[in-house]
């Protein structure tokens, strides 16, 4: 039985979908919108391909076929240049302020989303989920589709930022991800070791090159 045990919220949504990367399927829980974006970001932040001029997506209901025209998975070892071009860094105070476009009315009205944002220049390309993986793959895929410029942007999310989420950075060529959340050891040591940068307000913590 379902009962109201204070004031209601209204329920997150998630269901299984299923991305198909040249005959391999993968498996996914998330909120079902979105989803093109999701297969852009899912593969171009998974190594699988990198750039949208190697994909082709076709989404189907709650299915999304993808071609990979390269075919080819990139080894974790060859990554794209992680330093802002034109040697531009990142202010702190104005990293900060850019939290606010974490504050989206699904969550307020939810508390179940992940929210994520591709922040380039004055622009920010946003997305929520209830997988704070699968926000950063719709906002990398949202960002690609609107052909943003990956290497002068950041990536802003509500969630912890780990090892996998780093390398998804990694992976996109965006030399900075920001959280209001906490940085984990993992993700600090990748850090160090790709040249990637990162911003965790909540450990206070900032490491990298990309940040004055």
């Amino acid at each position: 039985m379902l009962r109201e045990i204070g004031k209601k919220l209204e329920i997150a949504l998630e269901k299984e979908i299923e991305i198909i990367v040249n005959g391999r399927s993968y498996k996914r829980f998330c909120t079902p919108v979105m989803l093109k974006e999701l297969a852009v970001g899912f593969i171009v932040a998974g190594g699988i391909a990198r750039s949208l001029e190697e994909i082709k997506v076709d989404v189907q209901g709650e299915k999304v076929v993808a071609e990979v025209l390269s075919s080819k998975q990139f080894s974790n070892e060859r990554f794209p240049n992680l330093r802002p071009k034109n040697g531009r860094k990142f202010r702190i105070e104005e990293l900060r302020k850019s939290l606010v476009i974490l504050e989206i009315e699904e969550y307020r009205k939810t508390r179940g989303y992940h929210v994520s944002a591709v922040v380039s220049g004055d622009k920010f390309y946003r997305a929520y989920d209830v997988g704070r993986h699968n926000a950063v793959d719709k906002a990398i895929g949202l960002a690609l589709l609107n052909f943003a410029d990956l290497g002068n942007s950041f990536l802003l999310l509500s969630g912890r930022i780990s090892k996998e989420i780093a390398l998804k950075c990694a992976n996109a060529g965006i030399p900075l991800v920001v959280s209001k959340a906490a940085i984990l050891s993992s993700a600090i040591e990748f850090c160090l070791e790709t040249g990637l940068s990162a911003v965790s307000f909540a450990t206070n913590i900032a490491v990298g090159d990309a940040i004055e």
